[in-house]
């Protein structure tokens, strides 16, 4: 039996629902964030539901601390794209991704970023081939070393 997926915006009430896909308690601050953003609009999320558990959520940041990463009306950033570990290897990603890329089309952004770590090999080949081609640059940070990616829409 073939496995359906199912995106959908999360919205702000069912937030904790998140804590199926990464811990919540062990990034009280980062949860925090996110939750405020979404209610404030700044954050939109998309969660993938797959037989009834949710196995992966992706967001869109349309205001980043960082000026490189989004440009009001114009470049939205691509934030804390995650599968669950069980449900890796199956598209999920990669149609979460394609979901974001055509929500962000239909809010007439003309640019996506993105943040990845320079070792994560799977996230880059995901991202490169998704069309995020332009390197805006190289940088370093307490998680290592990680390329800023844009591609335009």
């Amino acid at each position: 039996m073939e496995k359906t997926l199912d995106i959908f915006p999360l919205m702000p009430a069912d937030f904790g629902r998140c804590g199926d896909i990464w811990d919540l308690k062990k990034r009280p601050a980062l949860a925090k964030q996110f939750y405020d953003e979404l209610c404030a609009g700044n954050r939109v999320i998309w969660v993938c539901e797959q037989s009834g558990t949710l196995c992966g959520e992706i967001s869109l940041v349309f205001e980043a601390n960082d000026p490189e990463y989004t440009i009001r009306g114009r470049r939205a950033y691509v934030s804390r794209l995650i599968v669950r570990k069980d449900c890796r290897r199956q598209g999920i990603g990669r149609a979460l991704l394609q979901h974001l890329i055509e929500q962000a089309g239909q809010r007439d952004l003309r640019e996506l970023t993105i943040g990845v770590n320079l070792d994560n090999f799977p996230a880059l080949k995901l991202y490169t081939t998704a069309g995020f081609d332009r390197v805006l640059c190289v940088d370093e940070d307490a998680l290592g070393r990680y390329v800023k990616l844009m591609k335009t829409l």
